[in-house]
């Protein structure tokens, strides 16, 4: 009896033992499927984070190009505005009627004065030759250098027959009533008459006679 009775008592201790050990088995099972899970679960949620933490970077740094950009082009219209403001603007404040032909120093001698508004000048003298080889001929002075500013202009001519004239003064109300009337306008300044030593080069020497002139718009 008493062989039979340690015998179950034992039986008893290795079933409580096996149960035991079975409970701690299933339980660090638990715990480490539930680690596991808990690691995959939370894995992609900080990945998807710096995702939109990256987009909105991106997003952040295309509106400051966007912005930057944006400023670039609005700069650059006002620079090509007042540029174009500047290029339009007159740079003379002469009449805009003062454009024709100015009596010379004899008859059948004119001076054709042309200007834009821009302030650009052309023109040229006619005048007629006064040597043997071109007595009464009419020789023309082509504008060769022209200034323009405010009210004042100058001109230098082409030589011919070697002979070239410049010019600086402005153009003034005269005694004519009507833009038709010759003299409604005088060409008043000084007037240089060139004659360079070679008939071609005008950076020659030469010798210069200088006087002041008033030459009268001629009737239109």
């Amino acid at each position: 009896m008493a062989n039979l009775y340690s015998h179950e008592r034992c039986s008893r201790w290795k079933r409580e033992v096996s149960t035991r050990v079975l409970g701690l088995i299933v339980l660090g099972c638990v715990w480490i499927v539930g680690a596991v899970a808990q690691t995959t679960m939370q894995a992609p949620e900080l990945h998807q984070r710096g995702q939109d933490m990256g987009g909105q970077d991106a997003g952040r740094t295309h509106a400051a190009s966007a912005s930057a950009s944006a400023a670039a082009g609005k700069q650059q219209q006002q620079l090509t505005a007042s540029a174009a403001s500047s290029s339009s603007a007159p740079s003379t404040t002469l009449p805009a009627d003062v454009s024709g032909a100015y009596a010379f120093d004899h008859a059948k001698e004119s001076i054709e004065v042309d200007l834009d508004r821009r302030g650009k000048l052309t023109g040229y003298i006619t005048r007629l030759g006064d040597e043997e080889t071109d007595s009464d001929t009419p020789l023309t002075y082509f504008f060769d250098q022209t200034a323009v500013h405010g009210d004042q202009l100058q001109f230098e001519t082409k030589v011919v027959h070697s002979l070239w004239y410049s010019f600086r003064g402005t153009i003034v109300r005269g005694p004519g009533q009507m833009r038709d009337d010759e003299g409604y306008y005088i060409l008043r300044g000084t007037l240089s008459v060139h004659h360079p030593s070679n008939e071609r080069d005008k950076s020659s020497q030469e010798t210069v006679e200088q006087r002041k002139v008033k030459y009268k718009s001629l009737a239109q």
